[in-house]
């Protein structure tokens, strides 16, 4: 359906979500209150600046600044302003209804209203992501642990993510590149002020080589140090697991692992001496929260179920081996389930999701969805993370060519229409 200007539901959420001042909960609130997104602009060329504030100010049930509204008048007159600016940069902006939106982010809290993002959008969703995190002032035993991971993952077909700071951030993406791989950079302002000067030559790397670099704020956002904290829970959202690799205490990256924590995904965090203020973040979190402790690389790649080197099949596989003799994958490891073990690792394999969302998503009893569950945990194929149900061991390995996309259960319960 076209509104008064023309503008369809899609674009009017994209320019209502780059309006400064609302962000991602004020965003979905106005377009519930005013019957969808396209409604709250529609209102803003109607309404008189009086009745526009106030309706306003009731339907995000907190104080807008004059600005704000502001905002949200301009962008009725020209939803379309952010889509010119967006192509001048040769970039692209996702939502949540569109088919390459992630389907992990959709069930964190909050999930962004808009990805604005520049090179492979596929890159949030073609591979296993793993993030790899840490203090922007490593050690040299810091940026080596950190080269050696993001290497590794490299070398197994993973997608790393970090963002974009200097030290481990920046070790991690550049030697995933140098290792034939790819990674995602998660910003914390707009893609005009995507990063810091140092890393000019490695953003278009990232591009160049089917990476992608997003963040949630329009692309003329200055960052600032309020933006980079919430920018954390991206970069946790998309991942399967987060690494940490140094962190005093408060660094942003323990903003980043506690973020993974909440949302159900595994943390694994280096070890080293109480005396090492680069290590003492880590050493919190391994005794304050359930994270793991990172003994080794070898180590996490089976942990994190990612199989032996692509490069190298001589290596030896993990402990789930399909019929050539090679590593299972996910195509394998789908064909000799039954039933209805089958139809919940394959929603799993879109992102975690509770045992309730499981239940409607199959339509399958909870008495049968948990036997389902409990056969797949003992295989090791399923590992519960809280009250989140995560898909583990060759459920994690990518087949050579990808299967259509299956929505994640949580996504397919909580999901609306276009507001």
């Amino acid at each position: 359906m076209t509104r008064r200007n023309g503008m369809d539901q899609r674009t009017a959420w994209i320019a209502l979500a780059a309006v400064d001042g609302l962000g991602e909960r004020l965003v979905p609130r106005l377009a519930e209150a005013f019957g969808g997104a396209a409604e709250v602009l529609d209102a803003a060329l109607v309404l008189d600046a009086g009745r526009l504030a106030h309706r306003l100010r009731v339907a995000a049930q907190v104080s807008l600044r004059a600005e704000t509204i502001d905002g949200v008048r301009a962008a009725a007159r020209d939803p379309a302003v952010i889509l010119r600016r967006l192509g001048a940069l040769d970039a692209w902006a996702l939502t949540p209804w569109d088919p390459g939106y992630p389907p992990a982010l959709r069930i964190i809290d909050p999930p962004p209203p808009v990805l604005f993002g520049a090179g492979d959008p596929a890159a949030l969703t073609a591979t296993p992501l793993v993030a790899v995190v840490g203090t922007r002032r490593p050690t040299p035993m810091g940026r080596a642990l950190a080269a050696g991971v993001a290497a590794a993952l490299a070398a197994r077909g993973a997608t790393v993510v970090s963002g974009l700071a200097v030290g481990i951030d920046g070790v991690a993406h550049a030697t995933a590149l140098e290792a034939g791989g790819r990674t995602v950079a998660v910003i914390g302002g707009g893609l005009a002020h995507a990063g810091p000067r140092a890393h000019a030559a490695l953003l278009g790397a990232i591009r160049d080589r089917g990476g992608a670099i997003v963040g949630e704020h329009p692309p003329d956002t200055v960052p600032t140090r309020g933006t980079f904290p919430r920018r954390n829970r991206i970069i946790s959202g998309l991942s399967m697991a987060t690494v940490v690799i140094e962190a005093p205490i408060g660094s942003g990256a323990l903003i980043t692992a506690r973020h993974a924590l909440e949302q159900g995904r595994p943390v694994f965090a280096a070890t080293g001496r109480s005396s090492d203020e680069a290590m003492a973040g880590c050493l919190a979190l391994l005794r304050e929260t359930p994270a793991r402790p990172l003994v080794g690389i070898d180590e996490l790649m089976l942990d994190l179920g990612l199989g032996a080197d692509r490069a190298d099949p001589s290596r030896t596989p993990g402990p789930s081996v399909g019929v050539t003799g090679r590593p299972m994958d996910a195509r394998d490891a789908l064909a000799v389930l039954g039933a209805v073990e089958r139809d919940v690792a394959q929603l799993l394999l879109h992102g975690p999701a509770s045992t309730d969302s499981l239940v409607i998503a199959t339509g399958q009893s909870p008495a049968v969805v948990a036997g389902a569950l409990t056969l797949l945990q003992l295989r090791g194929w399923v590992v519960p993370v809280g009250p989140l149900q995560v898909a583990a061991g060759p459920l994690l390995v990518r087949p050579p060519r990808r299967s259509a996309p299956v929505e994640s259960p949580a996504a397919a319960v909580t999901r609306r229409d276009p507001p």
